[in-house]
């Protein structure tokens, strides 16, 4: 027959247990708000480097059409000045000029071509990360809100097994009380826990034959020679 203190540290360890799940359920929520804000901002981030490529890429197509334009002004320039001259060296000086901006503006021009296939594809980019940012933030902040909901719905629980455990402690006096507040702050609960095959089921280590005919008897505080849990004999 197990020993009435021992039904008593039963009771009031299962309270106990009760009262730290939900003081880690409490404990890991911030954590996963933190995270689902780390996912909006990081959607954030992806939306807005999408769009500052977009315009980086629209600004240098500006420059090179400010680029050609430029040219072909001052190409236009020298072609005037082709028909004020007289002599032919001053001519041919100009040609080279002129030649040498058409092939500027050859490979201005090429490197638009491939620039506005670039635009083309970041505009798709952007556009499909528009189109989907809305609700997938949307779709985080609920997450969001459905675990600050949790966290309202934690802290009455807690607060009722909090009352719950307070007034089972009153259950408990003397030596059976002193050890296991001992044993509860520096070990891993359960620390109350039955012996089985003459095994420790807390550290699952062998204890003494005088331990298990100790805790048999149940006539006693008994704890585990090993963990220094309290064992107890389960009949």
């Amino acid at each position: 027959m197990v020993n009435p203190h021992i039904k008593k540290l039963l009771i009031l360890q299962d309270r106990d247990l009760t009262v730290r799940r939900l003081q880690d359920q409490l404990e890991a929520i911030p954590h996963g708000i933190q995270k689902f804000e780390v996912e909006i901002q990081a959607e954030t981030q992806a939306l807005e480097a999408s769009k500052s490529r977009l315009q980086q890429l629209e600004i240098k197509r500006k420059d090179l059409d400010n680029q050609v334009g430029s040219a072909e002004d001052q190409i236009n320039r020298y072609r005037n000045q082709q028909l004020q001259v007289k002599k032919n060296e001053e001519y041919q000086a100009l040609t080279h000029e002129i030649t040498q901006l058409q092939e500027k503006i050859s490979g201005w021009e090429e490197e638009e071509i491939a620039l506005m296939l670039d635009i083309d594809s970041e505009k798709e980019v952007f556009s499909k990360r528009e189109s989907v940012y809305d609700e997938a933030v949307a779709q985080i902040r609920r997450k969001i809100s459905q675990l600050q909901g949790q966290e309202t719905e934690l802290r009455v629980q807690l607060s009722k097994a909090e009352e719950a455990l307070q007034a089972c402690e009153g259950t408990v006096t003397g030596a059976y009380a002193s050890v296991y507040a001992g044993l509860s702050k520096r070990t891993r609960l359960p620390v109350v826990v039955p012996l089985e095959l003459q095994t420790c089921q807390g550290c699952h280590l062998r204890v003494s034959n005088d331990t298990l005919e100790q805790a048999r008897r149940g006539e006693e505080l008994t704890t585990c020679d090993n963990c220094g849990r309290i064992v107890y004999f389960a009949s």
